[in-house]
């Protein structure tokens, strides 16, 4: 069945991309400005019900950290039926991901899980991904270096949207939104030194402002994950400001912080007990470990941004148990 619908696809191509031509797209229905910013998701309606997750995201590199590990964790949280795939192209900013979607281009790295492991395919189009799998969950973020100047946005959410929806299999597929977090403290990018002053807090702050500005306000979104908040949470604690491998992208422990705060994103539950088993990513061989401390640092910073999205909480653990 999937490989006759993907034939048919292809066959129709032309006709999927119609929803780039002629008049600009309507923008999104947005709710009222004063409307009070909130990332939780309503108890009554969670994105998942815990049991069965359908993913797919569509994102740079920051999204395959945000993601890798969560399989394991939607196993070790009770989920029963998980499919996570990811569509990845380096640094890729909005503008990119609308570019690719109008021309159909075979850009993408896609990499799935519905087994425990990741099997890969190169030269993917957007198309391909989202046709894939009748999706429940479709992810979506800004590229990391560009989050949070507002200036990069523009429209090409809605752009974006336009094409996801007029090309999904699944019509009550929902939408998400991953808020990125800030680069190490020592990272000595040009992008984190002249655009965030080379600054965490002023990079974390600005990616804040932004969410609040160009994605809070829309009705499109049923949940935003804030997997930075939760990053700079856990970097109160003894952890540290070392829970990335090369002041970019996350280290294991920090994809599990990642992972559990997405997971609780979808289910809208409280994050109480880790019982994840020794675990690493195709790109990290050195499988994490954790300690009863280090699960308690972890659930508290995940809970933490789960109760207040919009700034930092500081641990409860400064200093590691001897």
């Amino acid at each position: 069945m999937k490989t006759l619908k993907k034939l048919i696809s292809l066959l129709l191509c032309p006709l999927l991309l119609l929803p780039f031509c002629g008049s600009a797209a309507k923008p999104a229905e947005t709710a009222p400005a004063d409307t009070e910013p909130t990332m939780k998701v309503d108890p009554k309606t969670p994105v998942s019900d815990g049991k069965t997750l359908k993913i797919l995201c569509v994102t740079s590199s920051f999204g395959l950290n945000t993601t890798e590990l969560l399989y394991d964790i939607a196993k070790d949280q009770g989920a029963e039926d998980v499919i996570i795939a990811r569509l990845y192209y380096s640094g890729c900013k909005l503008a990119q991901h609308v570019e690719f979607a109008k021309t159909n281009a075979p850009e993408y790295e896609y990499t799935k899980n519905s087994d425990g492991q990741w099997v890969k395919l190169k030269q993917i189009t957007l198309l391909y991904g989202l046709q894939d799998e009748d999706w429940d969950i479709i992810f979506m973020q800004q590229g990391a270096h560009h989050a949070g100047m507002v200036q990069t946005y523009k429209d090409y959410i809605d752009q974006l949207m336009v094409y996801l929806n007029a090309n999904k299999t699944n019509p009550d597929a929902r939408f998400i939104w991953n808020m990125t977090w800030a680069f190490q403290h020592d990272n000595d990018s040009a992008t984190f030194m002249e655009q965030y002053k080379g600054d965490q807090m002023t990079m974390y702050n600005m990616i804040l402002d932004t969410t609040k500005e160009k994605v809070v306000p829309r009705t499109d979104f049923a949940a935003i994950i804030p997997s930075g908040t939760a990053v700079q949470n856990a970097r109160t604690s003894y952890f540290g400001d070392t829970l990335t491998k090369d002041t970019l992208h996350l280290n294991n422990l920090g994809r599990i912080i990642a992972g559990y705060t997405t997971w609780c994103t979808l289910t809208g539950k409280t994050l109480e007990e880790i019982n994840l088993p020794p675990v690493n990513s195709y790109d990290l061989k050195e499988p994490v470990i954790l300690t009863d401390a280090d699960k308690a640092v972890i659930i508290e910073a995940v809970n933490n941004a789960m109760a207040n999205p919009w700034e930092v909480t500081p641990s409860s653990y400064p200093e590691k148990p001897q």
